[in-house]
């Protein structure tokens, strides 16, 4: 079986993937199947060379791909699709297409053995119910619908961002003396921009995927408290950054954006994402 995923919205077409991937591992991993994930190594001989090579007790698996299709060619197309047929379904082949194979290639598989998801860029009541439920994950009571489509137009992965930092910001509770937040991600932050020697050490022991879009938060906060731009930030939080020291502030705000990039787009899991700030 073959799966693709497509955009032209990257953003829907990577979530679908990682819906895929959690479905097949709920519903078959437990029974033996396993998950191969294949990103750094794609390419259609690489495919085809794993169908045909199931060895004597083989059990049911899914091979996820990067741009399988790329550049592929109506004969490496046939040889793959024989290869797939004679697996007889022990192999589900998954992959994100940035641009979908041609209609010529399509047409040579049959269409029990293909299964298609393109996900078109959302407008209008679409987009407005998107951001409503992507809400809904962060638990932001009042979705600000209308000022995230004038800033970031129908830009999802802008869009999520704005809403993981608003649900940071959210998760701060008012007391007397101003934000008590969670101290142990904010701590573990405070750490990574004063450059303290334990930083790496501890980010390691904790999942990037939390710490991730509180770091962006921080840092945007930070840039947007030195350029005297954060009028809207709250005055606690203006005076707690202003007093970080954050040294190679440029190079290091690359780092981070390059690892949300690829954790976003499959390139990096898990702690390999923290790899990337060092």
């Amino acid at each position: 079986m073959l799966i693709i995923c497509t955009g032209p919205d990257t953003f829907l077409a990577r979530q679908k993937v990682r819906d895929l991937m959690e479905a097949y591992r709920q519903k078959h991993v437990s029974t033996g199947a396993v998950i191969e994930r294949l990103e750094t190594s794609t390419s259609i001989q690489d495919a085809i060379s794993k169908l045909s090579n199931l060895g004597l007790f083989a059990t049911k698996r899914l091979l996820k791909y990067e741009n399988l299709f790329a550049g592929i060619t109506p004969a490496q197309a046939k040889k793959f699709i024989q290869t797939l047929t004679a697996d007889d379904n022990q192999t589900v082949v998954l992959t994100y297409e940035d641009k979908p194979p041609t209609k010529k290639i399509l047409d040579l598989f049959q269409k029990e053995n293909l299964f298609i998801y393109a996900h078109e860029s959302l407008k209008g009541t679409a987009l407005n119910k998107w951001i409503v439920d992507r809400c809904k994950t962060y638990n932001i009571a009042t979705p600000p619908t209308s000022k995230l489509v004038e800033l970031f137009s129908d830009n999802l992965w802008a869009i999520d961002t704005a809403l993981q930092s608003i649900q940071v910001l959210n998760n701060m509770t008012v007391n007397e003396n101003g934000l008590d937040n969670d101290v142990g991600a904010f701590a573990l932050i405070d750490e990574f921009m004063q450059n303290n020697p334990n930083w790496r050490s501890d980010f390691l022991n904790n999942d990037p995927h939390e710490l991730l879009p509180i770091l962006i938060s921080q840092i945007i906060n930070w840039n947007r408290i030195k350029d005297r731009q954060a009028d809207d930030v709250h005055p606690y939080v203006q005076k707690k950054l202003s007093y970080i020291k954050f040294k190679d502030s440029n190079e290091m705000t690359l780092k981070i954006f390059r690892a949300m990039q690829a954790s976003r787009n499959s390139l990096s899991q898990n702690q390999e994402i923290v790899q990337l700030l060092f």
